[in-house]
């Protein structure tokens, strides 16, 4: 899709005034090309029938009806289809809108239209708001594509169409939520399937009204820069088919190809993090298609000869091919211009599948040779067919849930409630990632999740079709910032980190509210907010607040805060000093033996200190849970050093920032080649530090590992051991330490 081409496409005018025949006679056109001409007057007969049953209806455009199955069908023809296919095209809309069953159609048309426009019903329900769908929504998705494709073809380019008139559509909030079910929907769905250039035009089309701003920018650059097909484009052709007549180079075509304004897009937002349009180096490709595979190689060869490749940017995806079947030779080079220019390299089979892939089977070439589709293309069709064809119940939806596992929605899962709401998650997220999806009461009390009737841990990662129930506490909140570990989704974590801060505010002003009085204690004063308190009278709440924050945060102490509404008072204690210390400044000494203790984030929980270590202030302290409720351990105490590790907690003195503890582990693990690089590649994808790691080999096939780590939070130690074990299950924990 060139810059002219997408320029015609976005410049739609509405076709008024004049005789829709004009658009089906250049859907004849393409047809003959192709179909049988006895085949030709189906095609004119569906046609007077749409036209008949739509001819009192008009779009929001003010056109005919018929204008846009005619327009839908224009695009279904890039795809050379099938004579029921067009029909199906043609009539998609009639069924649900002029009041015409399917028997109707049946009688006219035969039964697999009927069929297919049945199906076009059906999936034309779709609605993108995965809270409300339940899973007999998605699985007729599922089961249109899997029973006949034909309908996703003509469902997509009646999607384009649609995308390409929402100009006209007066509401604003209703094009920003078909823009995003286009994006969400219908463009996976033509990626999964093959269908470049209807992904093309569904992307840009939808990314044009959810980000006009930025779709105008980069447009008008390729404009100004592509725009005349001369400086770049048809001079790089001539360059490279110079060449390779040059190198005797036979039965070969050079095409050229602009980055759409999405991917540019897309390539600016991920992965070059900015707006800056000229850092994108693949803007210009070229494609050389060539007769056989060895051409190609060759063809690669030549163009290293000529030019300075970019190692890096060379892709065999003809010795590996892509998920979909995609083959070709990419790279990318420099010295043909003043930037980078990516060159991809394919046979003319490879060619066709890439432009249609499972539509493929419908496309002909020049010489009536239909293209070939790759075994694995049609291994995906007949899985689809075959889980459709043992479907034959609603009792059967787990063994269907189960054997779709067809990954039509790259990056995203599909989870269900109890109740069969569908939930939509970035794939990586946990059970946590999914409490917050389903309701902010459930997150904040997560208590335990129940996967597929099987309790998991809090960092289950979940996969599509999993059926996840939340168990909460009743009366109580369980969000801390540990949970933050745990989070996969962006907004997951922004909600408990605002709630986290919220709550520790409200406890750090209670706990120096306490302290605030222990210190007007000490110099004989009223307390805050009691009868005859002057500090209340002077100061409002807010402003009270924020100096008690800041006394915590060490800029300023409680005595300043005193002193600046009793001065004299003040001044008279400092005097008093040398008779000794007043009962209250005993109570107060008292009191910071005691001083409180922030257990995992928490200030208000209840908690008792070991008996045996007696930890002092000052002392680097430790939390453990117990039958009877948390104790606050010295780290070095001996009670630690038997304990578990997922039953130990980050605990600290209110004031003081949170500990981080050192942990040193050694374990047994087996000696095969390769089995420590793993267990490293698990502490980087966990984010766990190694500080250290020492191995020694002995009997048995057996190694001993030593690793030195630290976390703030050890009770992530454990979740790491069980990782560990997965990768090993001969893992063995020798000795282990925590300081």
């Amino acid at each position: 899709m060139d810059v002219k081409e997408l320029e015609k496409f976005f410049a739609y005018k509405p076709f008024i005034d004049q005789d829709p025949q004009i658009i089906l006679d250049k859907i004849l056109v393409k047809a003959r090309k192709y179909l049988p001409e006895e085949q030709i007057p189906g095609i004119q007969k569906a046609y007077f029938y749409a036209a008949d049953k739509h001819k009192e209806q008009t779009r929001l455009s003010w056109e005919p009806y018929i204008v846009h199955p005619l327009k839908a069908t224009v695009f279904l023809m890039e795809i050379k289809p099938d004579l029921e296919t067009i029909q199906t095209c043609l009539l998609h809309d009639v069924i649900e809108d002029c009041n015409v069953s399917e028997r109707d159609i049946e009688k006219e048309f035969g039964a697999e239209v009927a069929m297919l426009c049945e199906w076009m019903v059906k999936v034309s329900k779709i609605k993108y708001k995965w809270e409300d769908r339940h899973l007999e929504t998605l699985k007729k998705t599922f089961l249109a594509m899997a029973r006949d494709l034909r309908v996703i073809f003509v469902k997509l380019a009646d999607r384009i169409h649609n995308i390409q008139t929402l100009y006209y559509h007066p509401n604003p909030v209703k094009r920003q939520k078909i823009a995003q079910e286009t994006m969400k929907i219908f463009v996976p769905i033509a990626k999964r399937l093959g269908l470049y250039h209807y992904q093309l035009y569904l992307e840009n089309g939808s990314f044009k009204v959810l980000e006009e701003e930025a779709f105008t920018n980069i447009f008008a650059y390729l404009k100004k820069y592509f725009g005349d097909g001369e400086k770049y484009t048809e001079r790089g052709i001539k360059t490279l088919t110079n060449m390779l007549n040059k190198e005797w180079i036979q039965d070969f075509d050079v095409k050229w190809r602009i980055k759409s304004p999405y991917r540019i897009f897309e390539k600016l937002q991920n992965r070059y993090k900015t707006t800056e349009i000229w850092t994108v180096m693949d803007l210009l490709a070229y494609r050389i298609v060539t007769k056989t595979v060895s051409d190609c190689y060759m063809v690669l060869g030549i163009i290293h000869k000529y030019y300075t490749p970019l190692i890096k940017k060379i892709k065999d995806y003809i010795a590996v091919p892509k998920f979909n079947g995609y083959q070709s030779i990419h790279t990318t080079v420099l010295g043909m211009f003043r930037f980078p220019t990516e060159i991809q390299i394919r046979t003319h089979e490879m060619d066709g599948v890439a432009e249609f892939w499972v539509a493929a089977h419908f496309a002909y070439m020049e010489h009536n040779a239909p293209v070939k589709v790759s075994q694995q293309q049609w291994d995906w069709i007949k899985k689809l067919q075959d889980i459709v064809n043992n479907y034959t119940s609603v009792d059967d939806k787990e063994q269907f849930k189960k054997d779709l596992n067809i990954e039509i929605f790259e990056k995203r899962i599909f989870l269900y409630t109890p109740q069969g709401d569908v939930i939509e998650l970035p794939i990586g997220s946990t059970v946590l990632d999914f409490a917050f999806a389903v309701h902010s009461n459930i997150w904040l009390s997560f208590k335990s999740a129940i996967v597929n009737w099987e309790i998991k841990p809090i960092s289950y990662i979940p996969e599509t079709w999993d059926v996840i129930k939340i168990n909460t506490f009743k009366n109580k909140y369980s969000a801390n910032k540990h949970r933050l570990e745990f989070l996969h989704t962006s907004g997951a974590k922004n909600n408990i980190t605002k709630f986290i801060k919220s709550e520790q505010r409200e406890q750090l002003i209670a706990q120096a509210l306490h302290e605030f009085n222990h210190h007007l204690k000490n110099f004989w004063l009223p307390l805050f907010c009691s009868s005859g308190d002057q500090i209340s009278k002077k100061y409002s709440k807010d402003e009270i607040e924020k100096r008690l924050l800041s006394i915590l945060d060490k800029k300023e102490t409680y005595s300043h805060l005193i002193k600046s509404v009793y001065p004299k008072e003040v001044a008279a204690q400092q005097e008093q000093e040398y008779l000794g210390p007043k009962p209250a400044e005993k109570d107060l000494k008292n009191s910071q033996d005691t001083l409180a203790v922030v257990v995992d984030g928490d200030t208000l929980i209840n908690y008792y200190f070991c008996h045996e270590c007696k930890p002092k202030p000052g002392e680097k302290i430790i939390a453990k849970t117990w039958r009877d409720g948390i104790r606050i351990h010295a780290v070095d105490c001996r009670g630690t050093k038997t304990i578990s590790f997922d039953k130990l907690l980050e605990a600290h003195r209110l004031g003081e920032e949170d500990n981080i503890y050192r942990i040193w582990i050694e374990l047994k693990i087996s000696s095969i080649p390769g089995n420590l690089i793993g267990m490293m590649k698990i502490f980087s994808e966990l984010h766990v530090p190694v500080l250290q790691v020492t191995m020694k080999n002995i009997q048995d096939g057996m190694s001993l590992v030593a690793f030195e780590t630290e976390f703030s939070n050890p009770g992530k130690i454990a979740f790491l051991l069980n990782s560990l074990k997965k990768y090993d299950d001969s893992l063995k924990v020798v000795k282990k330490k925590i300081s």
